[in-house]
């Protein structure tokens, strides 16, 4: 795919993937429309680059669906409308489930899966009158494999996968294409030092935000459908697929920390959006013993 005046709407644009995104596809030559609650902090995203006439700013809360009206209202008039939707923003709260607010998973869901799909639904009309348009869902490696910590998380990523890849046979006889790209733990600003102890103490492998970025930018360029970013964390996402109860085995050896590092949670929302499973040793040796 050539990005090159491709015209992007691009949701949680602030901060982590989001923010390298945007500077990846202007980098790429594509006009971009940036999207988030917060105005101030989506225009300092493009404040000093070179090409920030290319972009625009619009500050909405995706969890309202009078927001969301009117950004696809603005959407489909930008430029002369959007021809990629790049579904981006996510929300996680760190902690085992008992342990959750209602007010937390509402707004998970709220954030991470009915977004997406109202966006796409809205915006699916205006897309089909591109010659080539594009709907990019970001998940996550916990929509493949789900994550002791993070039920309600993993389980608007396994929706937003699910979504995904029923959209894509839904308009497989249209101009739209449907991509689901899912990141492994990734190191940005909403992770805090509890989750990123965590993370060292499970052994997980963190990529910074701009490698992210850049990595979808070049799964964009090869035409990618569905892509987990990682080569272990495709294989335990295929063996999760095949052999389920391995993978169960594997991961209770891991249980005991994160109940420890769960347990001392005193935050409301901890973001654990960019996790990985990190189980490599203990699965290749489960397929040893068994």
């Amino acid at each position: 795919m050539n990005l090159t005046d491709k015209r992007i709407l691009i949701t949680g644009a602030s901060g982590g993937i989001g923010r390298e995104l945007v500077v990846a596809l202007l980098n790429e030559g594509a006009w971009v429309l940036l999207t988030g609650r917060d105005h101030a902090a989506l225009a300092s995203v493009v404040e000093h680059h070179a090409d920030r006439e290319r972009s625009a700013v619009f500050a909405a809360d995706i969890t309202s669906a009078s927001d969301r009206a009117r950004l696809c209202d603005f959407a489909s008039r930008w430029g002369g409308g959007i021809d990629m939707l790049v579904n981006n923003a996510a929300v996680g709260d760190f902690g085992f489930l008992a342990a959750q607010s209602a007010e937390s998973i509402e707004t998970a869901i709220a954030t991470n899966l009915t977004a997406p799909i109202d966006l796409c639904r809205r915006l699916v009309p205006r897309l089909e009158l591109s010659g080539e348009a594009h709907i990019v869902n970001i998940g996550s490696v916990f929509g493949t494999i789900g994550f002791a910590g993070n039920c309600a998380y993993s389980a608007t990523k396994f929706g937003l996968r699910g979504f995904s890849e029923a959209l894509r046979r839904e308009l497989a006889d249209t101009n739209i294409r449907v991509h689901y790209f899912a990141p492994r733990a990734t190191r940005t600003a909403f992770n805090n030092d509890l989750v990123n102890s965590l993370n060292q103490a499970l052994g997980n492998v963190s990529d910074e935000p701009a490698a992210v970025a850049n990595r979808i930018v070049q799964a964009l360029r090869d035409d990618e459908t569905e892509l987990v970013f990682g080569t272990p964390e495709k294989l335990f996402a295929r063996i999760n697929a095949l052999l389920p109860r391995l993978v169960d085995r594997a991961l209770l050896q891991k249980l005991a920390t994160i109940r420890d590092f769960a347990s001392r949670s005193r935050s409301a929302s901890i973001p654990l959006a960019r996790a990985t499973p990190a189980f490599v040793n203990s699965t290749v040796q489960s397929r040893k013993v068994s």
